[in-house]
């Protein structure tokens, strides 16, 4: 759990966005049930991930830093992982919290407290990226 974690936001940093992609858990966001995975071929979905990379690099969005600050287990075999991110938009640094879960291999981002960013680098699928404005 914690290698493939950090696999991921390793590669956030690193701008390695096809290695974030491989690592990621993809789901639909439109009403079905993230479990049932994303009805996107890997080409689609490649894309889809791409084009909500282009709207955080359009926002000046950068992942700097990460901790995993707790591991939590329920009912013996589930486990979450509580994780500390710093994060940099237009000049600015951030501190956020999140939950993670590996998911059929793959990292499931599960519950953000504040990052407002956080959909365009998860693994949520069809949704509507606004169009990112131009400075």
């Amino acid at each position: 759990m914690k290698m493939i974690t950090t696999k991921y936001y390793q590669a956030l940093i690193d701008e390695d966005y096809a290695t974030a992609f491989e690592t990621l858990y993809l789901y639909d966001a439109n009403g079905r049930h993230p479990v049932d995975g994303t009805m996107l071929s890997e080409q689609e979905a490649k894309e889809f991930y791409m084009k909500k990379i282009a709207f955080l690099q359009a926002q000046q969005y950068k992942m700097k830093n990460f901790e995993i600050t707790k591991i939590r287990y329920e009912d013996g075999h589930t486990a979450f992982l509580e994780m500390k991110l710093e994060v940099e938009q237009s000049g600015q640094r951030f501190e956020y919290a999140e939950t993670v879960h590996v998911w059929e291999g793959k990292v499931w981002i599960m519950g953000e407290e504040e990052d407002p960013f956080t959909k365009y680098r998860d693994g949520r699928m069809n949704f509507d990226i606004p169009e990112a404005p131009v400075y």
